[in-house]
């Protein structure tokens, strides 16, 4: 019989014992376990982006949150949220010169010194102390053809995006790393907690 439900003849039965009503299990424990589980897996997921040295991906780290515990019927849901470009930097990007095996790609060559790649370049080389003097790389006279760069930072994001669109982005891979063992860590506490609140149901 699924967790939750009685059937009619139980209903009897409880009466015959002397109760009158029957009241719903709750399963706290295993709202709490959720919950605990959820910020013991942000806490891998963080600790395998600082190891993996991606914390130069500005925000990505603070980014790491889990959900509220949310419950609906008999199913308890419980997310972690992150920045959009997480699935990126942990499953790589193909550039359009080379193939990283990832299931995204970037299809044009094309950089805007005013799009959001440029701007987000910018603010990584402020955040690590990056000059434009220490790029390497240079812009083509096609990237430059009909392009208003302005400053020696611009230009040297520039400079960067267009490596990043042609080379692609190596995958970090620190999602998946985190995950490894951790199912088995699931099976186990929430098996522990189920077990809590079934007899914490029956004592009451």
């Amino acid at each position: 019989m699924p967790i939750g439900q009685i059937n009619k003849s139980d209903v009897i039965f409880l009466e015959s014992l002397g109760s009158t009503a029957f009241e719903e299990p709750k399963f706290n424990n295993i709202a709490d376990k959720l919950a605990k589980l959820a910020a013991q897996y942000s806490l891998r997921i963080i600790d395998e982006i600082e190891k993996k040295d991606v914390a130069s991906s500005g925000g990505l780290s603070d980014s790491i949150k889990p959900t509220t515990v949310t419950h609906k019927g008999k199913i308890f849901t419980v997310g972690i949220k992150a920045k959009d470009y997480a699935s990126y930097t942990d499953e790589g990007v193909s550039g359009w010169a080379l193939d990283r095996g990832s299931r995204f790609k970037f299809k044009t060559k094309g950089v805007d010194p005013k799009g959001a790649m440029v701007k987000s370049i910018k603010d990584w080389m402020q955040r690590e102390g990056k000059s434009a003097r220490n790029v390497k790389v240079s812009v083509t006279q096609r990237e430059r053809k009909g392009k208003q760069i302005k400053d020696a930072t611009t230009t040297a994001a520039v400079s960067m995006a267009y490596m990043i669109k042609r080379m692609g982005i190596k995958p970090r891979h620190f999602w998946r790393d985190a995950s490894k063992g951790f199912e088995v860590v699931i099976q186990n506490e929430l098996g522990a907690a189920l077990k809590i609140d079934i007899i914490n149901n029956i004592i009451k």
